[in-house]
């Protein structure tokens, strides 16, 4: 079986754990009522690659060839519910639940950092007298170990 990805995406976020280098991506594409979707995915940095995501600016666009990996997260439950920002509170018996979660991620092999950010395609035009459609700008935000930026990233 062959287990190959070429994957290009705008960087997010990078950090580093457990002496493993990480980034998440996000790819955006064109969704509904012409806005753009955006999906994301979880990086792992080969340790042969000389590669540190924590020293490229955010929002810029990487294309990286690798592996699809599973693993399961072990975490606290009342983790995973913070992490959903949907302001739920646990009980006290369920905030020391350890669960694990299944995950998939990219093993990268190899990143390069393209020149040009390429943009999801655009609806046709609108029509004569309405709006334009405006172009993302992505913020200038230094990475910090532990802060998710992926809320950053515009997504329309």
């Amino acid at each position: 079986m062959i287990n190959q990805v070429d994957f290009e995406g705008y960087l997010t976020r990078a950090w580093e754990y457990r002496e493993q280098r990480y980034m998440r991506l996000a790819n955006h594409r064109p969704g509904e009522n012409g806005k753009t979707a955006s999906d994301y995915v979880t990086v792992q940095i080969d340790p042969s690659l000389d590669f540190d995501p924590r020293r490229v600016k955010i929002g810029r666009l990487l294309r990286i060839t690798g592996r699809i990996v599973g693993r399961d997260i072990v975490e606290p439950l009342k983790m995973v519910i913070a992490k959903s920002h949907n302001g739920v509170e646990l009980p006290g018996e369920l905030s020391t639940l350890i669960i694990r979660r299944p995950t998939v991620q990219i093993l990268a092999t190899q990143v390069r950092a393209l020149g040009e950010a390429k943009r999801p395609r655009q609806k046709p035009k609108d029509k004569p007298g309405s709006k334009p459609a405006e172009t993302p700008i992505l913020p200038a935000v230094s990475v910090e170990p532990g802060l998710d930026l992926a809320e950053l990233i515009p997504a329309q």
